[in-house]
């Protein structure tokens, strides 16, 4: 049940996804090289946001949990790391994306002068560069802290022993107590590290990859709007696979209610966040009423892309908010899988709002075929990494002081007294 070695997802799914991988990347080829080159880099770029964000997103919750020294969702971290499998595509993504900045960067045809100390291309591609490798490898190193005394309590009790690379994971073993006090003090030490410079990392990522598309328009506020927005993202993805191992593992031993509930209770509250970040930014924009500012509102909210807009609204705010009032939604798993999916759909809506009307000067919204592949290759292959990650390692923190049966916390309608 707790072991390594058991598939995720159901058979011939990883070929599914694998499939979708190389359509994707066919269908990209052919919009470069054959239909219109923007909208092969629009769709490349948004599916980078929302992938490549939720990749780190994942290790962030998880560092969370470790900063707060959380009890509730320690069943939960593992499936929270797991994440960062899809770290090498994501990196392959941005060096697609920094190769070829010229065909989809506006500032680079039509520099701004007095951003061009900013927005000069051998500076943009030395700080992505920087910014990628320092998060990734800060993450990595937390991630492997985490991994090693699970790794090695299996091994050591013979239960599943450690081969190939795994076994290279726990070179020098030192027993389980040791092991296991060295990775909660590496861990705690890492987990504000993680957190300090993923907040300074999407940021610049924020900047660079879709305020820039209209070299004209900034927001201060653009960074920290967009790195909540991807722990919403998270927050949705965290939900739907939780339920999803609590069923097909049958670890509602360790995922009960409770965990679903909290779950639930996080997803709520980032809701409230995003839409609060997105009020406080549409308010100044609205009230300064400056041309540079408004027109990055305007464009988004009329015309073709005004009911993407409203659509936006209602998937990634309106609906979750409403719906998870009920403690009984965020407490059941197709409730929650549901809600979760909805605003997981919203966000990826908003990552591509943000990127295409920037770039599309067509009519209309660009969302054909192409969109649509290009998303859902690289979806097949966060899912592919995703599964093949939690097929290698152990699914539960096993060596964690802190993880704990769902017997030992309240029911949901328990905690409220219900």
């Amino acid at each position: 049940m707790i072991a390594t070695g058991t598939p995720i997802l159901p058979d011939g799914a990883p070929r599914l996804c694998l499939l979708a991988g190389l359509l994707g990347a066919l269908a990209f080829l052919y919009g470069l090289f054959l239909g219109d080159p923007v909208r092969a880099w629009q769709s490349l770029l948004v599916s980078f946001l929302v992938f490549g964000g939720l990749a780190q997103a994942g290790v962030v919750i998880s560092a969370i949990m470790q900063v707060t020294s959380s009890r509730w969702g320690r069943a939960l971290k593992r499936l929270a790391e797991a994440t960062a499998a899809f770290f090498p595509i994501s990196f392959g993504l941005l060096l697609i994306l920094l190769v070829g900045v010229a065909g989809w960067a506006p500032w680079v045809h039509e520099p701004v002068e007095a951003k061009a100390a900013w927005l000069n291309v051998p500076f943009f591609v030395t700080r992505q560069l920087a910014g990628f490798l320092l998060l990734t490898g800060l993450s990595l190193l937390y991630v492997y802290r985490s991994l090693r005394p699970d790794i090695g309590l299996l091994h050591q009790s013979g239960e599943h022993p450690a081969t190939g690379f795994t076994r290279r994971l726990i070179a020098g073993w030192r027993g389980i107590h040791h092991e296991r006090e060295a990775a909660q003090r590496a861990q705690s030490r890492l987990a504000p590290a993680v957190l300090i410079a993923y907040c300074w990392v999407f940021t610049l990522v924020a900047f660079d990859f879709f305020m820039s598309l209209d070299p004209h328009w900034f927001s201060t506020l653009a960074g920290g709007y967009y790195f909540i927005g991807n722990l919403f993202l998270g927050l949705a993805f965290l939900a739907v696979v939780s339920v999803w191992v609590r069923e097909r593992l049958q670890l509602s031993q360790y995922i009960g209610s409770h965990q679903l509930h909290d779950t639930g209770k996080l997803l709520f509250g980032f809701c409230i966040l995003w839409a609060y970040l997105f009020w406080s930014q549409y308010l100044v924009i609205w009230y300064g009423d400056l041309a540079e500012e408004t027109e990055f509102i305007h464009h988004r909210m009329h015309g073709a892309w005004g009911p993407v807009a409203w659509t936006v609204f209602a998937l990634a705010f309106a609906i979750p908010f409403v719906v998870l009032l009920s403690r009984a939604v965020k407490s059941s798993p197709r409730g929650l899988t549901m809600i979760a999916l909805v605003a997981f759909a919203g966000m990826w809506l908003e990552r591509f709002l943000l990127v295409s009307p920037s770039l599309w000067r067509g009519g209309g919204v660009p969302l054909g075929p192409v969109e649509v592949l290009v998303g859902a290759g690289v979806a097949g292959l966060f899912i592919s990494s995703y599964a093949a990650f939690l097929e290698i390692f152990p699914v539960l923190p096993l060596a964690d002081p802190r993880l704990e049966p769902a017997s030992a916390h309240p029911h949901a309608h328990d905690l409220h007294g219900e």
